[in-house]
């Protein structure tokens, strides 16, 4: 039998996949695999010696030359090694992740582990159980006990993505932990110390959500020890043609293909684009251009999504919606006493609510009631519209 040595990764005791790198010694070749517990485990009875380890940190790579980019790349290693909490916001895809695990590149904790929670992933009742675990038989189906997110940071880095979808209740515990900087597991007994430091991400406004009374004001204060705003790519197109060159780089690397030369005019019209999707929605043309190579209809497609579009069923929802919403002043200002006079916040709040529930409720009605399509055509998440409804006390019309 061929004889094997191999160097795992670590093991978080979660059951997840361990990266692995053997050798295979007739031929000297390496090869990284994804093995499970239960490969290991079949792994050894085969006579193969597994030699478990840490495996070191991989640098990330932030790209672009523009000012914002380098300020984001100067920040990340300067408070890299600071023990603050760090909030990082920006719109989807312009590259969150990136910057936190920069974050823990440059600091001291780069050797331990890095534990990515998605909040927006996780059902509501299963958040607070994946973040801080339980203990055997806390619950129907608790056979065995599960470690939390937290608890598999260690001394290193746990990034808590999408936080702005973090249930009410749960927000209440999680600031209780980072306050005290330890909880118990459900249904525990013994406290578990944090050491791990906390960087969220979200492509919410967060300021909003607190005016809203949908996030807790002091758990955003809490976070946003340090905050790192990244812009959109539509306010950086700079950085574009180097973005361009790294994809296509990344691409025939991975997948054996010719190198690809890119028009000009292609750039021009990657540089007028508005990117909803930002790097992620780049990335993903390059890769069908690569297989495609038809810059043509690359180019009549995004000029095309640059136009309006022909009228669709949210279009027609939307403009039914605008006409019915009312232009007038939607503030009501009962007083000419300036010393009374509404604060300019207040003004602004009273204005954004009266609109938002006017908009909402044609939304729901036209969708009758279906909030799932109606959270799709408004283009915020699900759980978002539940919490505005709720907030702004809107309910179905009673059938008669």
């Amino acid at each position: 039998m061929t004889k094997y040595q191999t160097v795992a990764g670590r093991s978080h005791d979660s059951g997840d996949t361990i990266f692995a790198i053997y050798q295979v010694r007739h031929d000297c070749r390496l090869f990284l695999q994804l093995v499970t517990k239960q490969s290991i485990f079949s792994l050894n009875h085969l006579g193969i010696k597994l030699t478990l380890m840490h495996m070191s940190f991989p640098k990330p790579l932030i790209i672009g030359q523009s000012r914002v980019i380098k300020k984001i790349i100067e920040l990340t290693q300067k408070v890299g090694d600071v023990d603050f909490n760090v909030l990082i916001t920006g719109e989807s895809g312009v590259g969150k992740e990136l910057v936190a695990r920069s974050l823990h590149y440059y600091s001291s904790r780069s050797e331990k582990p890095f534990i990515k929670v998605n909040c927006a992933n996780l059902p509501s009742e299963l958040v607070e159980a994946e973040l801080f675990g339980y203990e055997r038989g806390s619950f129907t189906g608790a056979d065995k006990r599960k470690t939390g997110k937290f608890e598999l940071a260690e001394d290193g880095s746990i990034f808590l993505d999408e936080i702005g979808e973090l249930p009410l209740q749960l927000q209440a515990k999680l600031l209780q932990v980072l306050q005290d900087r330890s909880y118990y597991r459900i249904g525990g007994q013994r406290e578990v110390q944090v050491k791990a430091r906390v960087i969220a991400a979200t492509n919410q406004n967060l300021d909003k959500q607190v005016r809203q009374g949908i996030f807790r004001d002091d758990l955003f204060y809490r976070l946003s020890t340090i905050c790192i705003h990244i812009p959109p790519l539509r306010e950086r197109t700079e950085d574009i043609p180097e973005l361009v060159g790294y994809f296509l780089q990344k691409i025939r690397m991975n997948h054996k293909k010719p190198p690809i030369t890119i028009p000009a005019s292609l750039i021009d019209i990657f540089s007028e684009y508005h990117w909803p999707g930002n790097i992620r929605e780049l990335e993903n043309y390059l890769n069908r251009l690569s297989i495609l190579e038809n810059f043509r209809e690359l180019e009549e497609e995004i000029v095309a999504s640059s136009r309006p579009k022909s009228v669709s069923k949210d279009q027609t929802v939307k403009s039914e919606v605008k006409s019915e919403v009312k232009s007038d002043n939607p503030v009501s200002l009962a007083t000419d006493d300036l010393e009374s006079f509404p604060s300019l916040k207040e003004v602004r709040d009273e204005a954004v609510n009266k609109v938002e529930r006017e908009v909402i409720e044609k939304v729901l009605l036209k969708c009758n009631w279906n909030r799932k399509e109606t959270a799709r055509i408004l283009k915020i998440s699900y759980r978002a519209l539940l919490y505005k409804i709720k907030d702004l006390e809107l309910s179905p019309p009673r059938r008669k």
